[in-house]
């Protein structure tokens, strides 16, 4: 590899890299202190969020409910306050229960995210027979008829208690 006619090549330091000479004998033992040292970064990014989750309250926990008709073991039924939302509990989980205001509002919003999911399913339904019914020249009149009467039982029972539904 010259380089061809006219052209100098040059190579500055020498044939091959030199390394620095390691000399592992002549170093002292690794004290229990500097070993600490050296895991204290480590051991603060374990005991730091372990020692913030003991000390926080934590989330309430509320007695596990069922929506729609009873299903053993949660068999007692019982209506929110605001929104008159069906549900179903354990009759023993909830035998000493009486914190009633909170678990009708946690319900109503287990509820409300149920409905949420629900009705992004109709929307999308609806959504894909319109575009079915569009075609590249005419439009299907038939099928645009049928996309409009899509019923959307949660989306209404959304409106209903208060949401407002983007379609």
């Amino acid at each position: 590899m010259g380089g061809g006619p006219g052209v100098r090549v040059h190579q500055m330091g020498g044939g091959a890299p030199r390394r620095r000479p390691h000399n592992h004998a002549n170093q002292p033992p690794a004290s229990p202190l500097a070993a600490l040292q050296s895991l204290l970064p480590l051991l603060l990014l374990f005991i730091i969020p372990l020692l913030s989750s003991l000390f926080s309250g934590g989330a309430p926990t509320y007695p596990s409910v069922h929506f729609d008709n009873p299903l053993p073991p949660q068999t007692q039924h019982r209506v929110t306050r605001n929104f008159k939302v069906d549900y179903y509990v354990n009759p023993a989980e909830v035998k000493d229960y009486n914190n009633w205001k909170n678990l009708d509002y946690h319900v109503e919003e287990q509820y409300k995210d149920i409905l949420v999911g629900r009705c992004n399913i109709e929307v999308d339904k609806r959504r894909r027979a319109f575009q079915a019914a569009q075609g590249f020249w005419t439009t299907d009149e038939e099928k645009l008829a049928e996309a409009k009467r899509l019923v959307q039982p949660s989306c209404k029972r959304l409106e209903r208690m208060g949401y407002r539904i983007q379609y």
